[in-house]
């Protein structure tokens, strides 16, 4: 694409999409690598500071010219106006820009991921084994570890006690930090009265402009597919009146529903049938609270009465559903930009706050949740809210319980994030 129609078309206004930006360790000069959360564009760059610091004007309001002046107010230097348009070519060849070519990018990878029948294992091979036997191996080490729910394995327990578990949380940390935490989740499982159907409301990390993206599809996972229900899912969207399918991008990479796939296939696969109901979530307390965030909430409240109803026609018809709620709770530290390493006392803190959720999780109180995620403004900044509060707004169970809670170090800095799992009944 020529340089000249490309800043043509953007009218010397360039605007820059969401970004991260990384610190880089580098002796001579600071550098930082740019990626997209939402991993839309794929490819990472790594630029200067003083690239950076141009960046800021990136953001539709400012010319070309502008930049260039505050540039030379910072670094007392002239700014060529070559390297410029060359940085502008660079962000939108790379999809890092708002405008016409990326929203045709975007759109051939919407038509992209539509087109498939089935949604690869993103994560097979980094978070988790490849190999179906390795795989198999590290999940039953899992329940048998310090801290894993039982000895012998999943399946090795008494009979089913009848009691059925109807909503489920469990994390979706890497496995490597909080696998023994999921089993006490699926152990429920195991025990519980089995399901037909599991609504899985996995965590959206990138966002999602309508709340909710459910992604039609089966799920490739080593240990053998898990297939979607197309029926539910028909159902679902002929009850919900906003968009349910607009947003699969953020489903190619997003590892909250994967993670839930493969412990239902080990526990379940090959020895009962089951269907599953995908489904990524994203909002925060405050468009609950929040009269500026009216549309957000209008879609919320509209989505969970549709799943409400969804399960109740499954019901009627004889078939059981378990809804999951992919989640993780608190994320403290320097990864997450606090500028100390959490001591025990702020440890404390942190668990207290979580516990404030976790109790009116127990006691299946949406509205008590809300208010306790809002007392505090989310210091701790949990990740799941949005699944945790569907599910219990949706679903007909009456209590909960707790079934492990967990504090796990995710770097060299002490960063911690808090994750659990509980059952509703």
């Amino acid at each position: 694409m020529p340089l000249t129609s490309s800043l043509a078309r953007m009218n010397n206004f360039p605007k820059l999409r969401f970004l991260e930006a990384v610190p880089l360790e580098d002796e001579q000069e600071q550098h930082f690598a740019l990626r997209d959360p939402s991993g839309i564009a794929e490819e990472v760059l790594v630029v200067s500071g003083e690239a950076l610091f141009l960046m800021q004007f990136f953001d539709g309001k400012h010319a070309l010219l502008d930049m260039r002046a505050e540039y030379q107010r910072a670094f007392g230097a002239f700014l060529p106006e070559e390297r410029l348009h060359k940085l502008v070519a660079q962000l939108e060849h790379m999809h890092f820009l708002e405008g016409a070519s990326f929203q045709e990018y975007k759109r051939n990878l919407e038509k992209g991921v539509l087109a498939q029948t089935t949604r690869r294992a993103a994560h097979a091979g980094s978070s988790y084994p490849l190999e179906p036997q390795a795989l198999r191996a590290q999940l039953e080490q899992f329940y048998i570890n310090s801290g894993g729910a039982i000895n012998g394995g999943p399946n090795q327990t008494n009979a089913r006690n009848g009691a059925r578990v109807l909503g489920l949380i469990a994390p979706h940390i890497d496995l490597r930090v909080g696998g023994t935490c999921y089993t006490h989740a699926y152990r429920a499982l195991a025990k519980s009265a089995p399901a037909d159907v599991f609504v899985i409301l996995g965590t959206g990390h990138s966002g999602l402009y309508n709340c909710y993206s459910c992604l039609p599809q089966d799920f490739e996972t080593p240990l053998g597919l898990v297939k979607h229900d197309a029926e539910f899912i028909r159902e679902l969207a002929q009850q919900h009146p906003f968009e349910l399918f607009a947003e699969p991008l953020p489903h190619r990479s997003e590892h909250t529903i994967e993670f839930q796939t493969i412990y239902l296939q080990h526990l379940l696969g090959g020895k009962q049938s089951f269907t599953i109901v995908p489904i990524l979530c994203s909002y925060a307390y405050v468009m609950m609270t929040d009269e500026r965030c009216k549309r957000e909430r209008k879609i919320i409240e509209a989505f969970v009465e549709a799943l409400r109803k969804a399960c109740a026609q499954q019901t009627a018809r004889g078939r059981k559903v378990c809804v999951i709620a992919s989640v993780d709770f608190s994320h403290v530290g320097p990864r997450y930009g606090e500028a100390e390493t959490p001591d025990a006392a702020f440890l404390n803190q942190v668990r207290a706050a979580d516990f404030e959720l976790i109790d009116a999780i127990t006691k299946v109180d949406a509205e008590r949740f809300v208010a306790n995620a809002a007392r505090i403004e989310d210091r701790y900044r949990v990740c799941g809210f949005a699944p945790m509060h569907t599910l219990l707004a949706a679903t007909t169970a009456k209590s909960g319980k707790l079934l492990q809670y967990e504090q796990g170090r995710v770097d060299d800095h002490k960063s911690v994030v808090s994750y659990a799992s509980l059952a509703l009944y």
